[in-house]
């Protein structure tokens, strides 16, 4: 189990560890969090331990769909686009797309649960009827929900969700005329255009404040070190002033004897020559 252990040196520990976490299967995921954070908890990062304390084991069929996001990433990928055609379609009210997207749904929704069922086959680990329908459904509502579908391809999913969104999207659904459909599509390109840019520099200034983050945690540990020595110079100092002090006590009292010393010669002279 050690020679797993992610070191916690990196710039965001936590992802490294959680991502290789929530890679294993269920019954071996207590174990290794535990070990996990055992280890960060040695080395004296109670923050990171606690956090690795607090990932939750995922049920059997939020593990198999993590492991759709590492083995089946571009499957995942197709089905989560067809995802935002079917909730623009809805939005724009396109009956006729809505029809033709349905069918596609429900072949892409096929696919992904037996690719999910084959992954976890061969991881091992074969799903039992109720995780299979707990992934269909999961992908279901991810065709309706781009946050959901979000967390999916992070591959860190805990437990399945229920569907929210649209429905079943009847083949009956009526076409609706849509003469603005254009002029909404140009519309969200220029949407989009702005969100693209807003991101870009949204993530500019991630970068630039980890960057100072790092230069403040840098100066603080150099701070920290500087003024650990100075404290340490401080203790010598005042332990060779206190030796110091002691040395002298001492001089001063063995001059004071020898001051009584020659007194006592002095006068023990003064008194022989007083007799001669």
């Amino acid at each position: 189990m050690a020679s797993t252990l992610v070191s916690i040196v990196d710039a965001e520990p936590i992802d490294r560890i959680a991502d290789e976490l929530y890679a294993l299967p269920p019954a071996e995921f207590v174990a290794a969090r535990d070990a996990h954070a055992r280890l960060a908890g040695d080395r004296g990062d109670k923050a990171l331990a606690k956090q690795i304390s607090g990932l939750r084991k995922p049920t059997s069929s939020a593990w198999a769909l993590n492991l759709l996001a590492r083995e089946g990433a571009s499957d995942l990928t197709e089905a989560m686009t067809l995802g935002d055609e079917l909730r623009t379609a809805q939005e724009e009210l396109r009956g006729g797309a809505l029809r033709q997207l349905g069918a596609r749904r429900r072949a892409v929704l096929s696919t992904l649960v037996r690719r999910v069922e084959e992954l976890a086959r061969d991881a091992g680990q074969p799903l039992g009827p109720d995780a299979v329908q707990q992934v269909r459904t999961t992908l279901t509502a991810a065709l309706s929900d781009a946050v959901l579908a979000a967390r999916i391809k992070a591959g860190r999913l805990v437990k399945p969700v229920e569907q929210s969104g649209f429905g079943p999207l009847s083949e009956t659904a009526v076409p609706v005329r849509d003469d603005l459909a254009p002029r909404r599509e140009q519309r969200r390109e220029r949407q989009l255009t702005r969100a693209r840019a807003d991101i870009s520099a949204a993530q500019a200034d991630v970068k630039k404040a980890d960057t100072a983050v790092t230069e403040a945690e840098q100066a603080l540990a150099e701070r920290e070190e500087h003024s650990a020595n100075l404290r340490a110079e401080l203790r010598r100092a005042q332990q060779a002033e206190q030796e110091a002090a002691t040395q002298l006590a001492r001089a001063k009292r063995r001059a004071d004897t020898a001051r009584d010393k020659l007194a006592g010669a002095e006068a023990r002279m003064r008194e022989l020559r007083g007799e001669a």
